[in-house]
């Protein structure tokens, strides 16, 4: 059973695994002995944000506007959410990606409070290890933004052994559009051409839901590795 704080000060055996989520919120809210009145107003916090999902979406000003919420707690509050976003997304590094559920896993804390696409390319060694992460667009996905010459310059430079592209639908909705699978066609043929194969391209929803076009079949990557539990050949399906 989760516990409620009554008088919590700073000790060697907290174990904040037991505290509830408004005495969790309270500890950031006020001090490290709450108050009742601390624990309410986490509690409204919650309320407000529809849950504990909602802090991803929570702002500064919908914060402050909160009875008892000052803007240095408003600060604090939304500090915890990014470093524990961070925390997720870097716990996972050295992971193999040999999955699109590794790659959701790995990526949807770095996506989750993002409000435009943002377009990533994931380096990977023989053995599906990350070797580098890069940047290649922000903003609604077109062939004109996500250029292949741009794509692909990191991975030729680090004579990567392969890639995987990953990008956001902030909707929620992971179903790729006629652009998302043209992209996906172009950059896997230029792929192709300079014997980089494009393992997966992997679009993140929601908080449980992700599109793979190495899973649907439409997209199926050279041998390198074992990559969702088969070897895949390699070939772009229509």
């Amino acid at each position: 059973m989760k516990k409620q704080l009554k008088n919590l000060l700073p000790a060697q055996d907290m174990e904040f695994f037991e505290l509830t989520d408004e005495a969790l919120l309270a500890l950031l809210v006020g001090s490290c002995s709450p108050s009742n009145e601390k624990l309410d107003i986490a509690g409204r916090i919650i309320e407000s944000a529809g849950g504990i999902g909602g802090f991803l979406d929570i702002d500064f000003a919908d914060l402050c506007k909160l009875k008892g919420v000052s803007p240095a707690t408003a600060c604090r509050i939304l500090a915890a959410v990014e470093f524990g976003s961070r925390v997720l997304f870097t716990r996972m590094d050295g992971n193999k990606l040999n999955s699109s559920m590794k790659v959701f896993e790995h990526f949807f804390p770095l996506f989750a409070r993002e409000k435009v696409e943002v377009f990533m390319c994931v380096l990977l060694d023989s053995k599906l290890m990350i070797n580098t992460l890069k940047e290649i667009s922000r903003g609604t996905l077109t062939a004109s933004l996500v250029h292949p010459r741009d794509a692909f310059k990191e991975a030729v430079r680090r004579s990567a052994s392969g890639i995987i592209f990953v990008h956001n639908h902030p909707s929620g909705d992971p179903e790729p559009s006629l652009e998302d699978v043209r992209i996906t066609r172009r950059l896997f043929n230029v792929g192709e051409l300079i014997c980089i194969p494009v393992i997966d391209h992997v679009i993140i929803g929601s908080a449980s839901t992700y599109y793979s076009f190495a899973d649907s079949g439409e997209l199926k990557a050279a041998n390198i590795q074992d990559y969702g539990g088969d070897l895949l050949k390699q070939g772009f399906v229509c």
